[in-house]
């Protein structure tokens, strides 16, 4: 692709973000979901990306005109597909978050998940560079992408029990308050 359409696409992207962060939650009220239950539902939606990557390794689609990113069109019907998902992602990952979070205690724990988030943002791409650079082929990054999408799946599901999270960082929150009122 040309340069100048890299720059759109680069410019379409987070407008699809935009657009998304608003649509989700309608859509989320529409449906009576928990945040938690939106943001598992984008995790789905985001792992099809990879997942339609892969169709690039499936042998009967590799002369049609569309299947594993291989044309044009794909990378911009990419573009807005991945901001629209990726906008509101993030917005839903913060807000699951933020119901977890002790009161009084924002600062320390949004900083702890801004770390993790740019951790992500150089160990994704590192490793991604490593399966490429063993492969010869970057598109087998698509299966560890596909994979680190689904992984958070069952733990979000099985393990995150937000009311109780809200209940457990009130009673924290409650102790230490009563902790330092003593200790004066």
């Amino acid at each position: 692709m040309p340069a100048t359409s890299l720059v759109l696409i680069g410019a379409i992207t987070p407008l699809s973000g935009i657009i998304g962060s608003l649509a989700w939650p309608r859509l989320q009220r529409k449906l009576g979901w928990s945040n938690l239950r939106a943001l598992v539902a984008l995790v789905l939606v985001a792992a099809v990306i990879p997942l339609y990557g892969c169709l690039g390794f499936v042998p009967w689609l590799k002369g049609a005109k569309f299947g594993g990113l291989t044309t044009k069109g794909e990378m911009w019907a990419l573009a807005v597909y991945f901001g629209s998902v990726y906008g509101a992602f993030q917005s839903y990952a913060r807000s699951v978050f933020a119901e977890l979070i002790p009161p009084g205690e924002e600062a320390r724990w949004y900083g702890l998940y801004s770390i993790t988030d740019k951790s992500s943002s150089f160990f994704g791409p590192l490793v991604v560079g490593l399966i490429a650079d063993a492969t010869g082929n970057i598109r087998f990054a698509f299966f560890f992408l596909f994979f680190m999408l689904l992984v958070p799946v069952p733990i979000l599901l099985g393990a995150v029990d937000v009311a109780k999270g809200r209940e457990d960082a009130a009673r924290y929150s409650e102790a230490k308050d009563a902790s330092a009122a003593s200790s004066r």
